[in-house]
């Protein structure tokens, strides 16, 4: 009986030790399933935009979102400089790669706008606006000022980094007779509060254009280029 009873003993020692075993707290070295691994990706550095280059009647532009302003008012049908237009922006277009985004929108008396909102630079959006810029035709006033106005906002809503506005012309803006050119100017940088440089390109010689086109570059953070 003494022996049963002693067995009993040592045997509630042992699951005693068992029990203290078992309630170990975190700290005492155990491994337990919440100290495994958690298999993330850690502290990588977050993505960042790369510029590129791009080449618009022999100018180069670095950025990582571009937005045309083009000019089809009927004085571009002159000498083809419409079909100069199609061939210089299908060509900067088809050069972007997918990680820029864009956007065009093309004046005269009135103007249109391919979209509304910056779009990705894959393929599908590269043909689509190809299409559209090869649809435009030259005719009506230089209305430059509301389509100004409208690339302006449509950079604003891209988070791209780098952006670049560029705005061609071959004249000074007039719209229905009258010289706009100032309205243009103070408009244009009133939508431009974020500062994006806004490249003006001037395809001709008049003085008074080429004083305009140099201004709104200067307003707003931007170059001058003349093609030769």
């Amino acid at each position: 009986m003494l022996k049963f009873i002693a067995l009993i003993a040592v045997l509630g020692l042992s699951l005693g030790s068992m029990g203290v075993a078992l309630s170990q707290p975190a700290g005492s070295g155990l491994m337990r399933p919440l100290d495994l691994p958690s298999g993330g990706r850690g502290d990588d550095a977050d993505e960042v935009d790369v510029p590129e280059t791009i080449n618009f009647y022999g100018g180069e532009y670095e950025g990582d979102g571009f937005f045309w302003c083009l000019d089809k008012s009927g004085s571009m049908a002159w000498g083809d400089q419409i079909g100069q237009l199609k061939a210089e922006t299908t060509e900067a277009l088809q050069s972007l790669s997918s990680e820029s985004e864009f956007s065009l929108v093309a004046f005269s008396t009135g103007h249109i706008t391919f979209s509304m909102f910056p779009r990705a630079a894959n393929a599908a959006a590269k043909a689509e606006a190809t299409a559209w810029v090869t649809s435009l035709e030259a005719e009506g006033w230089t209305c430059l000022g509301p389509a100004g106005v409208e690339i302006v906002n449509i950079s604003n809503l891209s988070d791209k980094a780098n952006k670049q506005v560029l705005v061609l012309s071959d004249g000074e803006p007039y719209c229905d007779g009258v010289d706009t050119s100032a309205e243009c100017l103070t408009n244009i940088r009133a939508a431009n509060w974020q500062n994006t440089p806004v490249n003006t390109i001037y395809i001709s010689s008049d003085a008074a254009g080429i004083t305009f086109m140099q201004q709104l570059a200067a307003l707003n953070n931007g170059t001058f280029y003349q093609p030769q």
